[in-house]
């Protein structure tokens, strides 16, 4: 028996004798026999359910890939050897983390909706159990340890709090409010503008040319907008700001596109490989030398190119590299990388202020995989018996 809401993937199977459904929710398959029936299976729809389920995998991989680069990024708080480029450039997690929502988000719901196989409110519902539960478990813990917000007095904290409750932080281009109570929480301000958005695009999307002239216009108006904002400006506007944010999941659905003109092409698995290596080899190139480029086009549109062609490159699933993605150690990373990336900066924080108030100091290479280690085990529980089980009793109070 199994509880299954309208916005999951549900695929019907039937192979030797026994009819199956697939069921994919949030990146993780389920199958249940149900019933005896005389229909075989077919190898063509074996083969494109394999496909689906190595890409999303794939993927799933690559989460964790760029939540570790968020938590390398972070880890200066620790030591002064990860405050340099090559750590703190992490950032760019959250460019994947945009794009990749843009391209499943399309993938999962772009027919769905334009079909009228599932509505609006299915379809917000799902987004709303899949973010809110969490953060706001986050953000409770962040106000009760109360060194996590810069306020003036208790009707400001409460201006503060309410603002990271609702998710409107990050509109307010002031640190004090993006980065208050637990501060990666700001990219939760960006999906939700991508989530209450996405259900009205899907008229652009059905001419991909429309989708990307509005893509090309918006990209140009951004970099003008960029070149004429001052320095101390350009986190509040370009970097956390949701507006801003917005054409990074449009690159997402513009991969999708991309995608479903290019899944059937045949490609080798030797050319698949290449394929899947220039594109590592070209977002390094773009990543160890994009200190010489300014910040505020590295906080978003210089990392269009490569990142794009990373997730086009592997959700392709034609090369090794792509493959061994699959790996079920990387996929339950994957999986876990939303408590990974809520939580990191917690630990990170609270072991930084536990060695300043004790004089203490612990080498990098012994207190960071410890703390590494404490944060999987803690997303780990998160996930297992906090998100999920959340995630369906939201979707149950709201579908109502």
């Amino acid at each position: 028996t199994a509880s299954i809401s309208s916005h999951n993937s549900f695929i019907p199977l039937s192979y030797k004798k026994k009819a199956y459904f697939l069921i994919h929710t949030n990146y993780t398959f389920h199958i249940f026999a149900v019933f005896n029936t005389h229909h075989i299976f077919n190898d063509e729809n074996k083969k494109t359910i394999r496909q689906y389920e190595i890409m999303i995998n794939t993927l799933t991989s690559l989460r964790f890939i760029f939540a570790i680069m968020v938590f390398g990024a972070h880890c200066y708080v620790i030591d002064n050897v990860f405050n340099t480029h090559f750590f703190k450039e992490g950032f760019v997690g959250v460019s994947f983390f945009f794009v990749l929502s843009g391209f499943i988000i399309a993938y999962n719901y772009q027919e769905k909706l334009k079909d009228n196989k599932i509505d609006k409110r299915t379809f917000w519902v799902a987004r709303i159990a899949r973010i809110y539960p969490l953060h706001w478990l986050t953000l409770f813990i962040a106000a009760i340890l109360g060194s996590y917000v810069i306020a003036s007095g208790t009707l400001d904290w409460l201006k503060h709090f309410l603002a990271s409750l609702t998710l409107t932080n990050a509109y307010i281009p002031r640190a004090d409010y993006f980065f208050s109570f637990n501060s990666p929480s700001w990219s939760l301000c960006c999906e939700q503008l991508f989530y209450i958005c996405f259900p009205f695009l899907i008229p652009l999307a059905k001419n991909y040319k429309y989708l990307l002239s509005v893509f090309g216009i918006v990209a140009i108006l951004m970099v003008v907008g960029m070149y004429f904002t001052p320095e101390d400006e350009i986190k509040g506007f370009w970097y956390v700001n949701p507006i801003t944010r917005f054409p990074d999941f449009i690159v997402g659905m513009l991969l999708f596109q991309l995608y479903e003109r290019l899944k059937n092409k045949n490609i080798t698995v030797l050319q698949g490989s290449i394929i899947e290596i220039s594109s590592i080899i070209l977002f390094l190139i773009f990543y160890l030398y994009a200190a010489d480029i300014p910040k505020v086009y590295r906080y978003s549109c210089y990392y269009w190119l490569p990142v794009a062609v990373i997730l086009i490159s592997f959700s392709l699933q034609k090369g090794i590299f792509s493959r061994i993605l699959s790996n079920r150690f990387l996929v339950i990373g994957g999986e876990i990388s939303y408590s990974f990336y809520l939580i990191h900066l917690f630990v990170l924080l609270t072991y930084s202020e536990w060695q300043k108030e004790n004089n203490l100091h612990t080498e990098w290479y012994i207190s960071v995989p410890i703390l590494f280690s404490i944060i999987i085990l803690l997303s780990l529980l998160s996930y297992y018996y906090f998100e999920k089980p959340m995630n369906k009793r939201v979707k149950t109070l709201l579908n109502r």
